[in-house]
Order: C-alpha cells, then sequence, then structure tokens
C-alpha cells in the first residue's frame, strides 16, 4: 500500500494543540522554541489557527479556543452534564416547588439543555434547547461572565436589545456587572428578559473553575423576594458542587 502523504501545516497545527493543551498558555517565542518550529511558519500558523477561533490570544499567551472545545465531543459533554445534573434539580424543584433548568454556551448562544418544571399547576415553563439572549437573564450572564474581553466584545459587538425597562444595555455597565459575578459566582435576573420572571443562577464548574454550565431558576416576581433568592441559591450551589465532583470524576 503506498504510503499516505503527510501535510507538515496540519501536523504542526497538532502539535500546537498538544502543546498547548497540556501547558494552557504560551507566547509565540516559546511555542517556537519548545517544539522546534520556525518562527515564521509558528507565526503564521497562530495567525490562522487564532482567526479560524481554534485559539484564543490573551494579552501575549496563545490558549485552547471556544471552538476547538465545541467540536470536542459537545454532544456527549452536554449529554453527560444533563444527566449528572437531572437529580439534583429534581430536588431541587420538589424542595422549593419552582422550575430549574440547566443552561450552556453554545458558541455564540445561550442554550437550555436541560429541566425539571414544578409540579404546580401555575408554573414557569421552559423548553429544551430554548435560545437566550447573551446579555439577559440570570444564566446567561453567569456563563459569559469568565470569557476574555476580546471574545466578550466580538459577542457583544451588536446593538443590545432591550427587552425590559431593566435589560443593561450599555457594554460598561454590563462589564461591571459581569465582574461582580464572577467574584460572587451567583447571578440575578431581575425582570431583565420578561416582567414576568426573576431568576437566580449559580455554576457549574470543572476542574480548573472554569464555568461549563449554569443552573437557574426562575420564578414569577411574587413569589421570588430577595431573601427566598438568597435562600434558593444557597441550596443550588451545595448541589451544583456535587455536579462539579461528579463531572471531575467522569473527565479523569
Amino acid at each position: 500500500m503506498e504510503t499516505e502523504k503527510k501535510v507538515p501545516a496540519i501536523e504542526k497545527a497538532d502539535k500546537i494543540f498538544k502543546y498547548l493543551y497540556y501547558k494552557e498558555s504560551a507566547t509565540q517565542a516559546d511555542i517556537s522554541k519548545d517544539l522546534g518550529i520556525p518562527k515564521t511558519t509558528t507565526n503564521r500558523l497562530l495567525s490562522v489557527l487564532t482567526e479560524l477561533k481554534y485559539l484564543n490570544l490573551e494579552g501575549r499567551e496563545y490558549k485552547i479556543g471556544e471552538k476547538f472545545y465545541f467540536f470536542s465531543n459537545k454532544h456527549e459533554r452536554y449529554t453527560l452534564i444533563k444527566n449528572i445534573a437531572y437529580p439534583y434539580l429534581e430536588e431541587l424543584s420538589l424542595k422549593f416547588k419552582e422550575t430549574f433548568k440547566i443552561s450552556v454556551l453554545d458558541e455564540d448562544k445561550i442554550r437550555s439543555i436541560g429541566k425539571v418544571e414544578s409540579s404546580d399547576f401555575i408554573k414557569i415553563s421552559v423548553s429544551e434547547n430554548a435560545i437566550f439572549p447573551l446579555h439577559a437573564g440570570a444564566a446567561s450572564k453567569l456563563l459569559i461572565c469568565q470569557l476574555s474581553e476580546g471574545r466578550l466584545n466580538k459577542l457583544l459587538e451588536k446593538t443590545l436589545p432591550k427587552y425590559t425597562e431593566n435589560t443593561i444595555t450599555d457594554r460598561e455597565e454590563l462589564k461591571r456587572e459581569l465582574l461582580k459575578i464572577n467574584i460572587n459566582k451567583l447571578s440575578f435576573d431581575n425582570m431583565e428578559h420578561s416582567v414576568n420572571i426573576r431568576a437566580v443562577a449559580v455554576p457549574i464548574l470543572d476542574s480548573k473553575n472554569r464555568i461549563v454550565a449554569a443552573v437557574s431558576c426562575p420564578c414569577f416576581p411574587d413569589s421570588l423576594t430577595d431573601e427566598r433568592a438568597l435562600k434558593i441559591a444557597e441550596s443550588m450551589r451545595k448541589s451544583c458542587e456535587e455536579i462539579s465532583k461528579r463531572l471531575e470524576y467522569f473527565n479523569k
């Protein structure tokens, strides 16, 4: 059998991906030196991979980009997260008689991937695979609060629609809000996407403390006082810590 021809550029890109996967971040000079790839070739490859979003450039250092992870068994990851989280959502829903959902950042959209609805006759209903805006909603803000400034600016480059009087449409104000959310690992929606909904959200984290999903509880405004929101958030946080531990176990 004739030996298949190799493509040098793809082989070098493969080396870069493996290198950054284990090292997490590195400068162009480090990548060139450690992998023995000429500087001009390294520069050209990094530029193309960054433009295609397989890599992210943060300051002077390159990291694995969102698109790389997006194509890495996205469906399996979402299914795993959903299956692990489901019994915890059931417990929370039974305890508080509210709807709970789990959401992820899917490229440039916030997507619901699972839910457990309240057993009450009058309740908040959420469709699985429902799409939500990036800037309005407890889960949405939580899921974008750790993004690099460059990635965030790209996602928010279009006009931010105003859904209610409480929707944050100023980018700088939104960034300040996201900073607080990232510090507290807790997000609230005060009727920002709908005048009929208030919500609270907490993160599911991976082993490196990165947010991989958000669990949120959308409620009718009158039923979610500030005091009750904090009480629900406390239980949600405990559940999400357990979910995070189980995810870490399965990802070993």
